[in-house]
């Protein structure tokens, strides 16, 4: 096999040409012998994936917390509160009447009825046995999703700010991801996606509520996005995890009551932020048949099925007792005000009142340094642990991400913490100037 300049202008949108280029030298021109060189284990896809810019964060901090330092988490986007026990107990019972072999791709009937029962409530039908797979976590019916549809050269839109790993997942199924950047409470901008739109535009992801802002996109918005889509031939992938925190009275809406077809539309979805089950690992994906068949296609020979009895515990979050729900969302609320009066409270540190999710995302270009190394500086100075803004993308540089999914009291000595520190510390840019020059995400 030769490499030629043909393939690697071919391949330029999937691969660095560099690489292709070091790749062919090594590979296919005399690689030497056994013995005679090193083996590099290391994949291109590899060189695709940077390390997880919250996790990172997450690392250091553990390292100073073995030192014993006092430490402040701010960074990881997990519920602070328990499952509920009525889930536990369903999964334990399972366990005990030995509810542990392979069970189908596509999910439990019992799990796939429930799902299409809840969107059922709202007016949206679903066949259970065609339009829904359940996934270990939304994250793999993301990643599955974006396999199934997109190709290698395709472009692939998202609205940011936004989680990190979308980026990743579109790099690693062969397409660009394409930023579009919103004000920092997440406000659509219809001009700003017309602009990013190419020939190659197969696909914008959207996030509402958003992580990192807590913004949300109201009906109206995701009616023009839909629009757009049928005007010039994209799909709209609709990650919906954060649905159920939503704050103010604003009434959340999923694609499907835009899209109730599932023409253009693969809505993402899962258990871990409403009922506190992130360890789990179960989330799932709504669309076409089409669609959602080629995914199981891909989960069948992946990870052959979401756990088993980890489905029959989803099957009692959805039908058992919702209490749960409500009583985590308006203690969210309790605490986003308290961190929002804050922040609001620190010269210097501007931030939007979110919406939804549990996420701040104030603004720290007052201080002109970069976020990550504002986050560090932070980290080491105080304890407290960000997430740097520019790992939701490049123009988002001067912001950090914090969650309130933690305790009223790490907010409340936190935040004073951090408030006393920046009022020392020294502010290289006038409240209210321009941002930094953007910072490119790799």
């Amino acid at each position: 096999m030769v490499v030629t300049d043909a393939l690697i202008e071919a391949s330029k949108k999937y691969y660095n040409a560099q690489c292709l280029r070091q790749f062919a030298g090594y590979c296919y021109i005399g690689m030497p012998a056994c013995g005679g060189h090193a083996m590099d284990w290391t994949s291109l896809h590899m060189q695709r994936i940077p390390a997880s810019g919250t996790l990172r964060m997450f690392d250091l901090a553990v390292k100073l917390e073995a030192q014993g330092r006092k430490i402040y988490h701010f960074e990881v986007g997990q519920p602070d509160f328990p499952t509920p026990p009525n889930i536990i107990d369903a999964a334990v019972e399972a366990l005990r009447n030995g509810f542990t072999r392979y069970v189908s791709a596509r999910g439990i009937p019992p799990l796939l009825e429930a799902i299409a029962d809840r969107y059922h409530e709202r007016g949206i039908d679903i066949d259970p046995t065609q339009n829904i797979i359940v996934t270990p976590g939304a994250k793999m019916a993301l990643f599955m999703g974006f396999l199934a549809v997109i190709d290698i050269g395709d472009d692939v839109g998202i609205i940011s700010p936004s989680w990190p790993s979308y980026r990743i997942m579109i790099r690693n199924a062969g397409a660009s991801p394409v930023d579009i950047p919103t004000s920092p409470d997440y406000g659509f901008d219809e001009e700003a996606v017309k602009q990013t739109i190419t020939p190659d535009t197969r696909c914008i992801v959207i996030n509402s509520p958003n992580n990192p802002t807590g913004g949300v996109l109201t009906k109206s918005d995701m009616k023009a996005l839909y629009d757009l889509a049928c005007d010039h031939d994209f799909v709209i992938f609709s990650d919906e995890i954060y649905e159920h925190l939503v704050y103010d009275g604003f009434k959340q809406t999923s694609m499907l009551e835009i899209d109730p077809n599932m023409e253009r539309t693969l809505v993402i979805n899962g258990f871990s932020k409403a009922y506190s089950m992130t360890g789990w690992r179960l989330g799932y994906a709504i669309g076409n048949s089409e669609t959602v068949n080629n995914m199981v296609r891909i989960q069948q020979n992946t990870t052959s099925c979401a756990t088993s009895f980890v489905q029959v515990a989803g099957v009692e979050a959805l039908r058992g007792d919702q209490s749960s729900i409500e009583v985590m969302r308006k203690e969210y609320e309790r605490r986003r005000t308290l961190m929002k009066n804050m922040f609001c409270s620190m010269e210097s540190v501007t931030c939007v009142e979110p919406k939804g999710a549990f996420y701040m995302f104030p603004d720290f270009g007052a201080y002109g340094m970069r976020s990550t190394e504002l986050a560090e500086k932070i980290l080491q100075d105080t304890g407290i642990v960000s997430t740097p803004g520019v790992v939701f993308g490049s123009a988002y540089d001067s912001h950090l991400r914090f969650t309130y999914a933690a305790s009223a009291e790490t907010i409340e000595e936190g935040l004073a913490i951090l408030g006393d520190y920046l009022s020392g510390l020294k502010r290289s840019v006038p409240t209210g100037a321009g941002r930094l020059p953007q910072t490119p995400v790799s």
